[in-house]
């Protein structure tokens, strides 16, 4: 960790600090407390909420705590459903409604639950209603109007990385304002040391400055300390004991990269274990994780990476996946783009990390620090990274360098996941399900041109001849109204009233360990949309493409279980295309059983899914086995193929392909779009950078499949299926329409 020595000068200076920030940790900013302070517990119980989190897109986590207010222990069950509404600063119409369970167990005086929450926007406050055994408990209530969660406004962007720092010298929350104090008197009482990094230089490179906000923390005297008193003005920084990290991986998915150091990670793999799970989970489903401090004790750098390799569980090296100095096809991280956009454009400034500790503006005259031997590597849709020694605090050359080298489409959240909560996805209209919600024009010219036949001269002669042309003005609007309702019969009728559904997914699956990670990007159409809505397992994250900003939130209720979440009310509407992004990593014994066998391979297929095309690597990558129509269950003996015939999988990935809907005009529909709330989205930093689902995990994986040879590494395989079974849905009943999912697998 980062050693300084501070000047007597310097330490005046923090002193002035002290002092100021005492006022700010009053505050306990992100907490919220029930009862409010002059209200008794009339049911017996307080309760607080701790709400303190990145500002980002995706899951948050919310930690409520009830207690007895007496303190002695609970005489029964006490079991409170809480509902939780979230909005932000500019969409107040849109609200989300998210249900929840906590409970105090009988005996217990304090129980603690984390909720992890999915963000319909960047929250700027929170309304809760809590209620015990149907009647509202108004103290546990925030009945005059929302709490604020965040100060807004430093928080609007999915393209600056949202930064966690796991430390083991950090405080608990609860004991922040204290252990700042203390650490502040030992820095005054002599030659002290910063007890965890200093993350100025960091965060002043990865975009806070171009929000303004480092301004706060420029100045003579200061410590790396004073980060963790303004965590709630820079929004996109949390800075936590490893006993306090979320057990639940999805509170991760706002988070865009992590640090922290290896013994810090192996003391998580003992003593918090449900944080170290959850933390892999996130690395495997698509995150960054930077271990640093490698090679500082006595072993060397190449044995510390081993040992980190072996402590996450990552695959040998010996399978072709080596640590690297770059990831290729590497997007270049685009900071200085960013910086120069936005309402706050162009405020950037360089600053560096004094001899005596303070943070100035400015170039460092001593010239660029030596740039540590960063190493990457992927695991499965994440990637780890190593640091040699301590990276911190850095310069802005070396925080710049290791962002190009991770590629911007991997700690950018809207490129990553390729969605955006705040801006349009113009790639909606790219996954529509074939047929559905388009005009039925041939058959309709068919009918109106019969009627018009009929109803003129037919229905003419027909009353001429009877004698009756007098009908003529009931027969007329009667056919009228008959051909009307026919036509909006057919239209109903020709989509149906059941679930069609469509995915499109990658399932990365590690036989050797069984675990697994699956992508699918999933669109869902019904004529009459079940009452029961969607519902998807606890551990899924569910991320919803909208077409517009304006679409999310809107008079939604979603009910949160310790085994699902029920999106019931306002999430699935009728004969409307409904778009979302479904992550899960699991753990499985599903397979291809593959033996070689001299030179033939043996393969039984135990997916349980019929599988269209795969091809399979052995030991000789440049050998392939390629078996075609493989059903569930089937075993077979495969002799070599030649490379051509790979050609075959790629040529059938290229049959589902995003393409926009027949007739579709994009500019018609550019211009045609509704620009009321266009100056909000031109003042994020990103504006310039579409939203392009082709910059996500699934898409880069999924042209993995089509730009390489197969198999790109010894014994893996790729085989192509309508749908994984390792890929949950929100519905039990559907009709799969122009679905494809790739499983690529090691064995």
């Amino acid at each position: 960790m980062h050693r300084f020595k501070p000047t007597w000068r310097a330490l005046g200076g923090v002193a002035l600090v002290f002092a100021f920030t005492l006022t700010a940790w009053g505050q306990n900013r992100g907490v919220i407390s029930f009862p409010s302070q002059g209200k008794g517990a009339k049911h017996g119980l307080t309760m607080t909420m701790a709400t303190d989190w990145v500002q980002n897109s995706g899951y948050r986590p919310i930690w409520v705590t009830v207690n007895t207010a007496n303190g002695l222990p609970a005489k029964a069950d006490r079991v409170l459903t809480l509902e939780l509404s979230g909005s932000d600063q500019w969409y107040w119409r849109n609200r989300q409604a998210i249900s929840a369970v906590v409970e105090l167990p009988q005996g217990a005086t304090s129980a603690t639950t984390e909720i992890a929450v999915p963000g319909s926007a960047l929250w700027y406050q929170l309304q809760v209603t809590t209620y015990e055994d149907g009647s509202e408990l108004k103290e546990l209530s925030t009945n005059d109007g929302g709490a604020m969660i965040s100060d807004g406004q430093n928080d609007v962007s999915e393209a600056f990385p949202a930064i966690l720092l796991i430390d083991a010298d950090a405080p608990n929350r609860n004991q922040r304002t204290s252990w700042y104090n203390e650490q502040i008197k030992l820095i005054l009482d002599k030659e002290g040391t910063s007890p965890i990094p200093d993350l100025r230089v960091l965060l002043n490179e990865t975009g806070l400055s171009a929000r303004g906000s480092i301004n706060t923390l420029v100045g003579g005297g200061q410590s790396g300390l004073v980060v963790l008193n303004t965590l709630w003005s820079l929004g996109r920084i949390e800075i936590l004991n490893p006993s306090e990290a979320p057990t639940q991986w999805l509170n991760l998915t706002a988070v865009d990269i992590v640090f922290v150091t290896l013994a810090d990670l192996q003391g998580m793999r003992i003593n918090q274990t449900p944080q170290f799970e959850a933390l892999t989970q996130w690395v495997r489903s698509g995150g960054n994780l930077v271990v640093t401090e490698l090679g500082v004790g006595a072993k060397s750098y190449a044995e510390d990476q081993a040992a980190l390799a072996k402590l996450l569980g990552m695959p040998p090296t010996d399978r072709g996946d080596v640590w690297r100095d770059r990831i290729p096809y590497a997007r270049r991280s685009g900071i200085e783009q960013l910086r120069t956009r936005g309402y706050y454009g162009n405020n950037y400034i360089e600053s560096f990390v004094a001899e005596d500790g303070s943070f100035r503006t400015g170039y460092d005259p001593r010239g660029s620090v030596p740039i540590p031997d960063f190493k990457m590597r992927t695991w499965q849709f994440g990637l780890v990274v190593t640091a040699e020694g301590d990276p911190f605090p850095g310069d802005k050359r070396q925080w710049n360098d290791l962002l190009d080298r991770m590629g911007s489409d991997r700690w950018m959240w809207f490129q990553r996941y390729g969605l955006s909560q705040l801006r349009y996805n113009e790639h909606y209209w790219r996954f529509m399900i074939p047929g559905v919600g388009q005009a039925p024009v041939t058959s309709f010219q068919v009918l109106i041109s019969l009627f018009v036949i009929i109803i003129g001269p037919v229905n003419y002669f027909l009353l001429r001849s009877a004698g009756r042309l007098n009908w003529i003005i009931v027969t007329v609007p009667a056919g009228a109204a008959i051909v009307t309702l026919t036509l909006i019969g057919f239209a109903l009728f020709s989509d149906g009233f059941g679930v069609k559904l469509r995915t499109r997914g990658v399932t990365l699956l590690d036989q050797r360990s069984g675990e697994a990670v699956a992508w699918s990007r999933q669109a869902y159409y019904a004529g009459l949309a079940p009452s029961s809505g969607f519902t998807f397992p606890r551990d899924t994250a569910v991320l919803p493409i909208n077409q517009t900003p304006e679409d999310r939130g809107q008079d939604q209720r979603l009910v949160l279980s310790d085994e699902s979440q029920h999106f019931k009310r306002g999430y699935f509407r009728s004969r409307v295309t409904h778009q979302m992004l479904v992550v899960r990593p699991s753990k499985t014994e599903l397979k291809l059983a593959i033996t070689e066998k001299g030179e033939t391979l043996e393969v039984e297929n135990l997916l349980e899914v019929d599988v269209k095309e795969v091809v399979i690597g052995g030991k000789d990558p440049s050998k392939l086995f390629i078996a075609s129509d493989l059903k569930a269950g089937e075993k077979r003996t495969l002799h070599p193929a030649t490379p051509n015939d790979g050609a075959k999988l790629r040529n059938l990935l290229s049959e589902y392909d995003l393409e926009l809907p027949i007739g579709f005009d994009q500019y018609a529909f550019n211009a045609s779009r509704n620009r009321s709330n266009l100056y909000y989205y031109q003042q994020l930093p990103e504006d310039s950078i579409g939203v392009a689902h082709g910059a996500s995990r699934l898409e880069r994986e999924m042209n993995e499949s089509v730009r390489s040879s197969f198999p790109n590494s010894p014994y893996t395989y790729e085989a192509l299926v309508e749908r994984s079974p390792l890929t949950p849905v929100g519905v039990t009943r559907f009709n799969s329409e122009k679905s494809v999912e790739v499983i690529r697998g090691n064995w």
